[in-house]
């Protein structure tokens, strides 16, 4: 297990550092493949960071991004988290990145599968979050999924049951996650500290962000304020 500890006095010191920090490994993929793509993560966290991150001068034309996993809404659902990063990365000169998203309304299940296949079998970064029961991703320690995510021969994505009120979710599987040059982990808060600590300590399914704390072979970076 490697951890790599970030830790900032404030949410927009945390915002600048981890938005510096992906473009340098951005353009290191640029450097190294002509390309370069990465997953990010929703929920209410990574606006900030979004937003910073798409003032940073990159060849966003050789740029693709994706979601780590979404909710089955319309993208005009303010939960939806394709619309969070439309809304905040996709600006400016970033507007010009290609964007995959999970959930296309009305798509079958083989096209979308056949969709995300398509991606590069390694990301250059992954950003993923943490919630206040330890989930990451849409992989939550009491779903019925969880387990199925987690595998290590899981497919690189799966339909999730999340909480209310949107229950229906799709979210890549750990080891499609996994599958990534740089890890990042971006948290806030004393409370998420206290429980991702305990992961750290504790590796267990019941836990699910321990998994990827105590990966052998991809090393998480973790970026964290009060």
């Amino acid at each position: 297990m490697t951890i790599e500890l970030n830790a900032y006095p404030d949410t927009t010191a945390l915002d600048l550092a981890l938005a510096g920090r992906l473009a340098e490994t951005l353009n290191e993929g640029l450097a190294l493949n002509g390309e370069a793509t990465f997953a990010v993560s929703g929920g209410r966290t990574p606006g900030g960071f979004f937003r910073a991150l798409s003032r940073h001068e990159l060849d966003w034309s050789r740029v693709t991004v994706t979601l780590a996993d979404e909710r089955c809404v319309e993208e005009s659902d303010p939960s939806s988290n394709a619309r969070s990063v439309r809304e905040n990365l996709l600006q400016g000169s970033a507007s010009a990145a290609r964007f995959v998203p999970l959930h296309i309304p009305g798509e079958n299940r083989d096209t979308m599968i056949e969709r995300i296949g398509r991606l590069p079998a390694r990301f250059d970064a992954v950003v993923l979050g943490m919630g206040d029961d330890a989930h990451t991703a849409s992989i939550f320690p009491d779903s019925p999924q969880r387990d199925a995510a987690l595998a290590p021969d899981a497919p690189d994505i799966l339909a999730a049951e999340g909480k209310p009120p949107v229950r229906e979710r799709l979210t890549l599987s750990a080891r499609r996650l996994l599958a990534t040059r740089m890890l990042f982990i971006h948290i806030t808060g004393i409370g998420k500290w206290q429980v991702l600590g305990q992961a750290a300590a504790a590796p267990g399914a019941q836990q699910p962000i321990s998994y990827f704390l105590n990966h052998r072979t991809t090393p998480a970076h973790v970026f964290w304020t009060l």
